[in-house]
Formats: structure tokens, sequence, C-alpha cells
């Protein structure tokens, strides 16, 4: 009976356990109903909308850059010209990882070719740790996995060895592209290949479009230029897409709206007028899915092409002229005859019509320097001498009716003798007493020599005299009116880099200041130099040179829109010259070229258009450097010509820089052509028929 009693007091316990097991099953059904009822709720009332959650994209605007604006000439001759090309780009998702650009990497090079003649073992590490990041994780130690995001990397390219980096050429194709892709900036389309990109890897790239997230096949466009080399340095570069921005110049650009990868203008006139030949960007709307991948996108605007700039240059008179003087220093063996120096411009506009400049490099070669023309500065000579006959008259030391100096060997204390020409040649110590124009026809140095006595305090000379009470003024006295015409100082061309010359300063030796006078101590440039001229040319303006004719709406069609800026001439100042006294500096240029005594007159003997010119000789210690400056016609004046040859050894074949003056005017008006332009033709009445003989002109001034 106890043992009977004892179990029934057992039976309660696990009827309780029963009854909560009972419970709890019941619980679990519930919840399992409750799931299955929300599953079908989610399944069929609010399938689609979790299914368009789950393939939601997310929508940007990309800008793409377009071709830039072309240079013409004068005359609309393309001189930098856009060629189009069949091009790949990426454009990166804002959060793909290194290791899906490597996948589609991978898909990309299966399809198209790649140079890999750059990839560095660098390139081939950066690709292989983004295809291997685990296994390189595992390669690190416990103090290396302890290091910063960027030193762990560091770390883990460490680890990768010399053996893990022997590609096959797809796995190098693969590299190269992935290198490219890296380097994109997020919604910035980067190209991966613009050269001899095929039509079959066009349509491949299109075919397998889905698989290639983020590659789209485009079109690119390169620079070209159609007349070669003609003024290249003046035209300027384009960066390229890997240089992108220049680093000190990138805030600046970013803050306009460029990206990055863009090409710019990075020297002259690519450079400085980078906002009218840049364009405006085409716009595409570009679709990202939930993983950051581009998937789509749509152009929704075509951009337009920059505008076009059309310059003064006629690339015609500067083709020719370039040759010229290729030829000339081709037919120079010496090599101190390395340079030449050419600039044409119109006198009453400033318009630039040529900027040429040759030179020799280090390796014999001839290359094109018209950037010299502005930026190396030579001693001239007397080519200089109408600035110091126009400070003789500024400072009253002549006038129009009273202005004969004797023209002697002059002689003082501590100083060689100082002469003109007819001396030093021939040995002719006869005094001549000179007028203004004769003494600029005849090329005087003493008259120049006096001219800048006066203007310092000294206006009697006797042989011996002491030059000591020479004003320290003198100098500076004569520049301000060189000045005035352009020598000494910037010429205002639109171009960077300009050089003003070199001011020699005060001398310690007063002797130097009345060489000063006849163009022998400070250095000017050829522009300035034709500055000089056209100013003289013009009646006393002092006109900014300039290359920038106008500004063009761009058009794809090359045929140049509407003019949408025209460059005005600028007058910079007036000479303090009246125009009596302008007209006799006008008139002795006249007479070297058209008078029996002028230096010019045997080159020029029967040229059939009127021209004025002055040339002129300086001793260096790199040769003799002749210079050259005249306008023509004489009447009315279209042309102003400088002309520069520096450091001419005279062991080499040399020519007469006259006669280098008259072949450099045929070309300009067109007189070496079988059909002369309508300059010749407006100008045959005013040809000159002189014919008696000259001295030498090939002697020093």
């Amino acid at each position: 009976m106890g043992e009977f009693k004892q179990k029934n007091r057992r039976a309660p316990h696990w009827g309780k356990f029963l009854n909560r097991l009972n419970i709890l099953l019941v619980i679990v059904f519930a919840l399992f109903a409750v799931l299955i009822m929300r599953l079908g709720y989610v399944q069929l009332v609010r399938g689609d909308a979790f299914t368009h959650l789950v393939q939601m994209t997310d929508t940007n605007i990309a800008k793409v850059g377009v071709p830039r604006g072309y240079i013409t000439d004068r005359n609309g001759k393309l001189l930098v010209d856009n060629e189009g090309l069949q091009a790949i780009s990426y454009t990166r998702g804002q959060d793909v990882s290194a290791t899906d650009m490597a996948k589609t990497a991978d898909k990309l090079a299966t399809f198209i070719e790649m140079d890999t003649e750059n990839l560095t073992d660098r390139d081939k590490k950066d690709y292989f740790a983004a295809k291997h990041m685990d296994e390189l994780n595992d390669r690190l130690s416990k103090d290396e996995k302890k290091l910063s995001e960027d030193e762990v990397y560091d770390a883990q390219i460490k680890h990768i060895s010399d053996d893990e980096l022997d590609f096959s050429d797809e796995e190098k194709e693969a590299a190269a592209i992935f290198k490219k892709m890296n380097s994109a900036y997020a919604f910035t389309p980067t190209l991966i290949k613009n050269q001899e990109v095929t039509s079959e890897e066009v349509a491949k790239i299109s075919e397998h479009n889905g698989d290639l997230l983020g590659v789209t096949a485009s079109m690119d466009w390169k620079r070209t230029y159609p007349k070669n080399d003609l003024l290249r340095s003046v035209l300027g570069n384009v960066t390229t897409t890997e240089e992108g921005l220049p680093q000190e110049d990138a805030d600046k650009y970013l803050a306009k709206g460029y990206a990055r990868n863009d090409r710019v203008g990075d020297s002259y006139l690519e450079l400085q007028y980078e906002d009218i030949l840049r364009g405006s960007k085409a716009i595409y709307e570009t679709e990202v899915n939930q993983n950051g991948e581009v998937v789509r996108q749509e152009q929704t605007y075509p951009g337009e092409i920059g505008d076009t700039l059309v310059l003064t240059i006629d690339s015609e008179i500067q083709e020719k002229l370039e040759k010229y003087a290729e030829d000339y220093l081709n037919s120079r063996t010496v090599s101190t005859n390395n340079q030449m120096y050419m600039v044409v411009t119109d006198p009453n506009t400033g318009d630039v019509i040529a900027l040429v400049g040759k030179r020799r490099d280090e390796d014999g070669n001839i290359i094109d320097d018209a950037l010299g023309t502005i930026n190396s500065s030579f001693i001239m000579g007397s080519a200089i001498k109408g600035a110091t006959v126009a400070a003789g008259y500024q400072y009253g030391i002549i006038t129009p009716e009273n202005n004969t100096l004797v023209d002697e060997p002059l002689n003082f204390a501590g100083t060689p003798t100082k002469a003109s020409w007819w001396y030093t040649v021939n040995k002719d110590s006869s005094p001549k007493t000179l007028s203004d124009e004769m003494a600029l026809t005849r090329s005087s140095n003493v008259y120049m020599i006096k001219l800048a006595m006066a203007i310092g305090g000294l206006n009697n000379y006797y042989s011996g005299m002491d030059l000591s009470g020479l004003s320290d003024e003198t100098s500076p006295k004569l520049r301000a009116v060189y000045n005035q015409y352009g020598l000494g100082v910037k010429t205002g061309i639109d171009l960077e880099n300009e050089s003003p010359g070199i001011n020699g300063g005060i001398p310690d030796n007063p002797g130097n200041a009345l060489d000063l006078a006849f163009g022998q101590f400070d250095t000017f440039t050829p522009i300035s130099l034709n500055q000089y001229v056209a100013t003289i040319a013009n009646g006393g303006k002092r006109i900014a040179p300039h290359v920038l004719k106008e500004v063009r709406e761009g058009e794809d069609s090359k045929d140049h829109g509407r003019v949408v800026y025209s460059k005005e001439p600028k007058v910079l100042n007036k000479v303090k010259n009246t125009p009596e006294q302008i007209q006799r500096i006008q008139e002795g240029f006249y007479q070297q070229i058209n008078n029996s005594e002028g230096l010019g007159y045997d080159s020029f003997e029967g040229f059939p258009i009127k021209i004025a010119g002055k040339s002129g000789t300086a001793e260096t210690n790199e040769g003799e450097n002749h210079s050259w400056v005249g306008y023509a016609p004489y009447d009315n004046p279209k042309y102003a010509v400088s002309i520069v040859t520096p450091g001419i050894n005279q062991d080499a074949q040399s020519s007469n820089v006259q006669d280098i003056g008259r072949d450099v005017f045929e070309i300009v008006l067109g007189l070496n052509n079988q059909s002369n332009d309508q300059d010749n033709d407006d100008n045959n009445d005013s040809a000159t028929t002189d014919t008696d003989q000259t001295t030498d002109d090939s002697v020093a001034e």
C-alpha cells in the first residue's frame, strides 16, 4: 500500500509537465502560423514593392569633355585641328571595390588589345592584390594587422613574390586596364583605350555591355597640326588624360567644374585661351545599382565644341619665312651661326603677321624658337639710332631747322677712339657735317654720340676731353625716349613670358653711356625692335602687338561661326615727338634704302615698292649681331619688319642683313610669286629708279 501511495504521489508531476509541453507546442504552432501569414503577406501583397527596392538604382550626373576649339590663321586656314577617335571608356561607381574592378578588367581583356609597354611591377602588384586580398591578409603578421589602413596595404604589397608577377599576356593587359580603372574618379568617365580601337573591339564591347558594368564604347579626340611644326612653340600644348590638371593649378580648375583627368592647355595659346577653347561638357545620366556599379548611361546634353581662335598670323607668309630661316641656318657650318629671328606686323593695328624663330639645338637640329622673338634679347647696334635722334629732338638738342653735327673721330681721355664705320674700315678721318636725316642714311655713330653728350651736359667736344662731367642721367634720359618707342620695355604682346630686354643700368665707364646711343650697350628683343620701327612707321603711336585677331563661335563643321569677339588695336602711348620730327626720322630711314649713299642702297636697288629701313651691327663675345628694321610701302605702311641674326661668325658664310631684308620683303609683299598680290599692284607707281653706286654696306656700323 505504501508503495502504491508513493507512485500515486509522482503522477501529478508528470501531468503538469505534459500540460506545459502542450502549451509550448501551441505557442510554437501559433508563431509558425504568424510567420507563414507574414511571409504570405510579404510575397503576395508587398512582393512587387520589395522586388523594386532590391532592384532600385541611383541616378547621378556624369560630365564628359568635348573637343577643344580650333585655331586658324587670319585667312581661316587650320593651324590646330581635332581628330576624332573611337574609344573605350570606363565610368566608376561610387563604392565599387578594387576586386570588382579587377573582375571587370579580366573580362574586358578578353575583348580588346591593350598596350602594356608602360606597365610597372607596382601596377602588377596592385592588380594582383585586388584579386587576392584575402590570401594577402593571411600572409600578414599580427603586428602588420595592427597597422593603419594605408600601412596594411603597403605590407600586403610586400608579401607578393616576384614569381607571382610572372603574368601571361592577357593578365598583363588586364593589369593595364585595371590601372586605368583604379585611377578613375567616381562618375568621371576615364579613357581605357583611345588609340587604334578597332570596329571589332567596339562591337564586342556593345555585345557584352551587360557583363562590363561601367564600360562603354565612345568617341574621343586628339589635337592635330595640319601645318606640322608651323609656329608650334607659340600654339602651345594640351595635357593628356593621364596628366590631367596641373597639380599647382588643380584647385582653380576644380572650382570651375573641371574633373581631375580633364585635358587642359598647359602652355602659351592653349593655356592662355583655355576658357575659350575648352567648350562645354556633354552631360550623361548615370544609373548605379545597389553595389555602386554603373548599369546605364544616357546622354542628356551633347555639349558644345570650344570656340575658334582666329590668329593674326598669315600662315603662307609664316611658312615661307620659316623655310627661309631654316635654309639660312642650314647653309651655315660654323657653330655660332645658330639663330635667326623675324617679326612682321601691321604697324597700324599691331596684328602680328609672322613670328619666326629658328635655332640649332645641341644635336645640330634646327628647331622652332618663335618664342625667342619675345623672350630672347640681343645687342642690336645701329638699328635703334632712330630712337636716339628722337631723344635729341625731345631734349632740345636739335630741331628740324637746326640739326647738323660734325662727324669726326672722337678721342676721350682713358677711352678708345670712337668713330663711325668709314673711319674704322676705310680710315677716313675727314670731318663730315651731317644732318639728322643723313646721319641715319649713312649710319653715323659720332652723330649719335654727340647727341648723347649734349643730353648729358657736354655740348662742346675737344680732343682728349674728360668724360667725367657726363651726367649720370644720360642713360636714363636716353632710355626714357627708347621706352616710348618700345625699346627696353615689354611691348604688351598677348603672349606670356615676354622679356623687356636687359637694362645695363648706369655704366661705371661714362664711355659706355655714349655706346648706348648707337645700340652697343642694352639688349632688346626682336619683338621690341619691331614695335620701335612700327611706331616710327605709323607716325608715333606705340601699339601693342597681338596674335589674336578674333574669336568665332565653335562649330563642328569647321566653317567657323559668327564672330563673338574682335581684338581692337591698343595704343599704349604716343611718343613726345612732333609729326615733323618723326617725318625726318622716316625720311632718314627712306634715304638709307633709296639714297646712293645709304647703306641699303645696293641691296634694294630696283625694288618695285618704296621701302624705308635701318640696319645694325653689334660686336659681342659670341660674334657679330646683325639686325635690320624696315617698313613698306613707305607712303602707306602696311608691314613693319624686324630681323635679327645673332652671333655671326665671320669665318662662316655670311649674308648681308640688307639682302636678307630685301628677301623678307619680297616674301611679305608676294613679289616672289608668279602673280603679285594687290599690295604690289597698288604701289607699282612708287618704284625707285636710282642707279647710283654706294659704299660697301657689309661693314660694321
